[in-house]
């Protein structure tokens, strides 16, 4: 029911085809005007070994991740498209919701709704020319209803670390509000205050971009 969280831990992922791409979509990424030439490339994926390999040799390790978990958005905001991550969760893009981590997603609707896909088989943080590794995944995943929980935006957890979330067009908005969102964190697992809380993240985390390319 809406005021409630949706704990969602992520128990298996894998890559189900040998093939993924990525790609330059002109006039989109984080150099818009340098780069408006399209190209394509098609990569290798080995889900046995683990890598994936480009035209030109190189391989990589495969780490694969959904970058899009979302609930439905609160009915009043209409249709919303699936570019920009919002309090509901959706394009989040973030690396670190791999197997074995835990996610939280306000709940807006009844039945939460819950929706996975755009899978990837890697990618860097910030997703630069505005593909990662896109290819196809399957998962498996607990659902667990928090009743009342009343989150203001998702959180992930792994068993090392809190993974507050930010999103905004402008990135220094983005960063003031997964400050803030970690703070109240660090707040509510340790019965510190407010301030302390804050000097704990200034020694102890670390502030990294998912994506800078879809908006928010």
């Amino acid at each position: 029911e809406p005021g409630d969280a949706l704990r969602v831990d992520i128990l298996e992922i894998r890559p189900i085809q040998t093939w993924g791409w990525t790609g330059v979509l002109p006039l989109r990424g984080a150099l818009p005007e340098e780069f408006t030439d399209y190209e394509r490339m098609h990569v290798e994926v080995d889900p046995d070994a683990g890598t994936c390999t480009l035209p030109w040799g190189l391989s990589l390790p495969l780490e694969p991740f959904f970058g899009i978990l979302a609930v439905a958005p609160p009915a009043p905001w209409g249709r919303v498209g699936s570019n920009e991550p919002r309090a509901f969760g959706g394009n989040m893009d973030n690396k670190e919701l791999v197997a074995g981590t835990t996610l939280r997603l306000p709940v807006f609707e009844r039945g939460a709704l819950f929706s996975a896909g755009d899978g990837h088989g890697r990618q860097g943080d910030g997703e630069v020319c505005i593909a990662a590794l896109e290819t196809a995944l399957a998962g498996r995943f607990r659902l667990t209803v928090e009743k009342g929980a009343r989150l203001s935006a998702p959180f992930a957890e792994t068993p090392e670390h809190l993974i507050s979330m930010g999103f905004h067009e402008s990135l220094d908005e983005a960063m003031r509000r997964a400050v803030r969102e970690m703070v109240a964190l660090i707040v509510a697992r340790t019965g510190l205050s407010r301030n302390r809380a804050y000097m704990l993240a200034s020694l102890a985390a670390d502030l990294r971009i998912t994506q800078v390319v879809d908006g928010e």
